[in-house]
């Protein structure tokens, strides 16, 4: 054995992190870029043996009082089951931290605790070996956190398998019967997705900001998106549903007009046959239809007019692609368009295009880790049939203890502890 912890060039980096399996969109060369642009301190670490890269991480470091954060977040990307790279890593790992002015280290792996179902059921053991491997290396495990959070990388998410998927047709069956039909509703409706331009962002900041301000979460700025777009570029994806009122109220006023003409042969059938029940009930299901397009027609105008324009945004979302996954990020929807489920629509065009990409895995990425009914993303995720994954969570080390212990009394000592 002859390990060499290093830094690693960024063709070098992003070579190894593209294939590796753990690789995700938060340890990629573009992550990096992002974060330096947005005035973070980054370091592209590895590990070499006989000169091929066999571990790597993108490290970022944050200022905090008496010194700096080292932190990996879904890293580092190795191979855990090999336990001499794994524990040279982290040594290395926790020697550069304390070499460069670090207090201490924390790190989320992208690593595995426990899948459950869609209820919580436990799809097979839970992965209680790493947190004790990551224990006896000197980190702490820090408590679970409750709920949904958008301060980091979530602790659960929600994923589904397509390696088996093939083709549109296949996708549409993979769904449950619900998403299959918002879906024919999608249709119904006419709602067409467009992909967006960097101009097009302050109105997609927009969507995402008032659906943080009715969730009550906070939302990313308006440079962190503008960054996304520069930085991913073809693999970063922000997408629109979007509704245009007078092709709905024209189709719907088609629809009625088809249904008068029946209704005008099966009231003749009536007028001829008046005792036949059957003309009656034909009567009554299609007078039913044309009443259902007439309450759409009146409740699009009213909400055409209350717009002031003619084509509205739905929903929109924003997706990240990697050879691993295809990562479904942020998103919004506009509460007085929810009726038209343009959300469905825009998650069976990416899971399509991954599938179209060779993509094995789908990620739509965080949940609140409940599954008693009140998480609502949940709710929704689990329409398009997968799997929820639990992380095995954030691990912290001090390499500088006795400032530490002071770092923490402070911490305690204003209230943040």
């Amino acid at each position: 054995m002859s390990y060499q912890f290093t830094e690693l060039s960024e063709s070098d980096y992003a070579n190894f992190e593209k294939q590796s399996e753990a690789g995700s969109f938060l340890q990629s060369i573009e992550q990096a870029h992002l974060l330096k642009k947005r005035g973070y301190t980054i370091w592209l670490l590895g590990v070499k043996e006989n000169e091929k890269v066999v571990a790597a991480a993108l490290v970022m470091r944050e200022t905090v009082k008496l010194g700096y954060i080292f932190s990996i977040d879904r890293g580092p990307l190795l191979d855990f089951e090999n336990q001499s790279l794994f524990h040279f890593f982290m040594a290395e790992f926790a020697k550069f931290s304390r070499q460069n002015g670090g207090l201490y280290v924390e790190v989320r792996p992208n690593v595995t605790l426990k899948l459950t179902d869609d209820h919580g059921n436990l799809l097979g053991e839970e992965n209680n070996s790493f947190i004790s491997e990551m224990t006896s290396l000197g980190f702490t495990h820090v408590p679970f956190v409750d709920g949904f959070t958008t301060a980091g990388s979530p602790e659960w998410e929600y994923l589904k398998d397509i390696s088996e998927l093939t083709d549109v047709k296949s996708v549409r069956a993979s769904f449950t019967k619900n998403a299959q039909y918002y879906l024919k509703k999608n249709a119904q409706f006419g709602i067409k997705i467009r992909q967006l331009s960097r101009d097009d962002l302050p109105d997609f900041k927009e969507l995402t900001q008032k659906t943080a301000d009715r969730l009550h979460y906070k939302d990313k700025n308006l440079n962190f998106y503008q960054t996304v777009y520069d930085e991913y570029q073809d693999d970063a994806t922000f997408l629109f549903a979007e509704l245009n009122f007078d092709d709905y109220i024209s189709e719907e006023t088609q629809k009625i007009a088809e249904l008068d003409q029946k209704l005008a042969k099966i009231n003749q059938k009536i007028e001829k046959y008046p005792n036949n029940d059957k003309f009656k009930r034909q009567y009554a299901e299609f007078d039913d239809q044309k009443q259902q397009h007439i309450k759409r027609i009146d409740k699009a105008t009213n909400q055409k007019k209350t717009a002031g324009k003619n084509v509205v945004v739905v929903a929109g979302a924003l997706f990240i692609e990697q050879p691993q996954e295809m990562n479904y990020l942020y998103s919004g929807t506009y509460e007085e368009y929810m009726d038209y489920y343009g959300p469905y629509q825009i998650q069976d065009l990416m899971i399509n295009r991954a599938v179209e990409h060779g993509i094995k895995r789908y990620n739509f990425y965080g949940i609140a880790g409940k599954f008693d009914g009140t998480d609502g993303v949940l709710g929704f995720k689990t329409a398009f049939n997968g799997y929820a994954r639990q992380l095995v969570g954030n691990f912290t080390m001090p390499v500088n203890p006795i400032k530490y212990k002071i770092y923490r009394l402070l911490k305690t000592l204003i209230g943040r502890g």
